[in-house]
């Protein structure tokens, strides 16, 4: 998937610089690389993502703890504490 953004110059010329000085063999790995480490140092970045991607159905409670990087049960916690429903949590309306 390719997709494109726009970023001050500065950091472009940044970029461009640790690829020219040979610490990374593209532009796009030196982006990975900063965004790996943004969301590996900043839990709420790393929960918010997970959450989001199990409200838009990307994520099962599994995968989405696996993404945020604690147990499924914290991670329903997450879910339930923003007003997310999750399955065992789920309020039946009674058939009559």
């Amino acid at each position: 998937m390719s997709n494109s953004y726009s970023l001050p110059p500065i950091l472009v010329s940044q970029i461009e610089a640790l690829v020219d000085s040979g610490h990374f063999s593209s532009r796009s790995d030196v982006v990975k690389e900063a965004l790996r480490f943004m969301i590996e140092k900043k839990n709420y970045l790393r929960h918010a993502s997970a959450v989001e991607m199990y409200k838009k159905g990307k994520a099962t409670l599994t995968k989405g703890a696996e993404i945020a990087a604690v147990s499924p049960d914290t991670f329903r916690n997450i879910l339930n504490d923003q007003g997310i429903l999750t399955p065992d949590t789920v309020e039946w309306e009674s058939i009559e």
